[in-house]
């Protein structure tokens, strides 16, 4: 996949790990990117610190478990940036279950 400046990307889970990561690479690539994360401290610290590096970055808290949540996130990228060129559905939802997996 070809990475181009002013391209967007929408990342889940991107408030820390390997979605931060994907984030990173495509800001320091020129991209837009949206981030999305249920943690809303952390997304609110990885967005400034990408800010700080010089990114396009948009953030906004979502639960991926909830569909609404979802289409929310999927409007305001298309409102804020207008396309969406690369969606990382980083992201998890787990049952919540006890034990051993």
């Amino acid at each position: 996949m070809e990475l181009t400046a002013g391209q967007v990307a929408v990342v889940t889970g991107a408030a820390s790990g390997i979605g931060l990561a994907m984030a990173r690479r495509f800001a320091a690539e020129g991209m837009k990117v949206v981030l999305a994360d249920v943690e809303e401290s952390a997304l609110e610290k990885a967005a400034a610190d990408l800010r700080a590096e010089g990114a396009d970055v948009h953030a906004r808290v979502v639960d991926v478990g909830e569909r609404q949540e979802v289409l929310d996130l999927a409007e305001s990228a298309y409102e804020t940036y207008g396309a969406v060129h690369v969606l990382c559905n980083n992201a998890g939802v787990g049952s919540g279950a006890e034990g051993r997996m």
